[in-house]
């Protein structure tokens, strides 16, 4: 979600990870639930800010062998309903706050964020597929501290 200049950042707790990692709100569907309401659930959970789900902005696919992990991402252009502040509401989000984007490349380390979210900024209306496979990533998302 933007707002002006900025973008939306949530930094969270991993299981098995050192530091907190800041990524776009977003989690896993839930069974009988569609890709658009699970994005207005997790922007609920994690923000406490109701959004309107828009335009897909992008498709992500990470592909990890020796994990034997396939995640596939769909990303959203989101409106909030409201000009509420975001504040977490998940026990794992440790904030939730608009970040310069400018900014954003230096919290969004990860290649399977930072490169699919840097062409949906600069690409608006435009989506995108990405595909990330583990031996092709210089920087991780999970293991880097």
């Amino acid at each position: 979600m933007r707002r002006a200049d900025t973008l939306l950042l949530v930094q969270s707790d991993y299981p098995g990870e050192a530091q907190a990692l800041w990524t776009l709100p977003g989690g896993r569907q839930q069974p009988d639930e569609t890709i658009a309401e699970a994005v207005a659930r997790e922007f609920l959970e994690e923000t406490s800010l109701h959004v309107r789900v828009g335009q897909l902005a992008y498709v992500s696919e990470s592909l990890d062998d020796q994990a034997d992990l396939h995640v596939v991402n769909f990303t959203f252009h989101v409106q909030a309903r409201d000009d509420a502040a975001p504040r977490p509401a998940d026990a794992a989000v440790r904030e939730a706050r608009f970040v310069p984007v400018a900014e954003a490349a230096d919290l969004l380390q990860a290649d399977v964020l930072l490169i699919p979210v840097t062409a949906a900024l600069s690409q608006a209306g435009n989506c995108g597929y990405f595909f990330f496979r583990n031996s092709d990533i210089a920087v991780p998302f999970f293991g880097r501290g």
